[in-house]
């Protein structure tokens, strides 16, 4: 079996987005609660305690709920608010220290990104990073439905589709920063085995981002404790 694809998260795992993603966050809110200023979510307060909350929760939308203190109403009106403000809020995001020259020095294998984020958004830092080039399928949020959002894998299967690769004595690597991430491609996996295909997916956990894979349920199959680790990883899959 070799890796036909490299399937990637964005936020803390190609780029260090924490600091605009809490600015986005507190306008997105500012519609459900308009005091926010003055009752500022204790997630919201410290980029420690956004990632602590990030990593505490399986999704956006029970970060939402739990975090926040938004009803399932207004999660669904927060969903839709998320794209618009990503793109209205022009600040780049970090990437990750030797990041392009990971990715550039992959690009024999082909590359596309499952995320929670804005799909737009993506591909434009993508593009000032000038590493756009090499990821032929970039599926955000705004991209699959609501209640197919991660953990569910319809994100990655579509992403992969989009690949136009064979899924057959296949393997798929998903790299990501949370343990959801995880549970994504394994999940992916088990529906591939369901409709009879022979595809493995081996997910790495994006640990130079600050999360702590030892502690979480379901374990990635590598950590990455350096971008440049992903090379090692990959060399060895291969």
């Amino acid at each position: 079996m070799k890796i036909s694809a490299i399937l990637w998260d964005y936020d803390g795992t190609l780029v260090n987005s924490v600091k605009k993603n809490i600015e986005v966050t507190k306008e997105v809110l500012k519609n459900f609660i308009p005091d926010l200023d003055n009752n500022l979510p204790k997630a919201l307060t410290s980029v420690e305690n956004y990632e602590k909350a990030n990593y505490k929760y399986k999704n956006w939308r029970e970060l939402y709920k739990f975090a926040y203190g938004l009803t399932d109403e207004q999660i669904d009106g927060a969903g839709k608010l998320w794209s618009p403000y990503q793109l209205k809020d022009t600040t780049l995001p970090d990437m990750f220290d030797k990041m392009d020259y990971v990715v550039n020095n992959l690009s024999n294998i082909k590359h596309g990104i499952c995320s929670q984020n804005c799909s737009k958004n993506i591909y434009n830092t993508l593009k000032h990073y000038n590493i756009e080039k090499h990821f032929h399928s970039i599926i955000g949020y705004e991209d699959i439905s609501y209640t197919d959002q991660k953990p569910n894998p319809m994100g990655f299967l579509k992403c992969v589709e989009k690949l136009d690769i064979s899924l057959d004595d296949s393997i798929l690597v998903y790299i990501g920063d949370h343990q959801e991430d995880t549970i994504f491609g394994k999940n992916a996996e088990e529906f591939y085995k369901s409709q009879g295909h022979n595809t493995k997916v081996i997910c790495i956990s994006a640990s130079y981002s600050g999360n702590t894979p030892s502690d979480w349920l379901v374990k990635p199959d590598f950590t990455a404790y350096s971008t440049t680790d992903i090379l090692d990883i990959i060399n060895k899959i291969s």
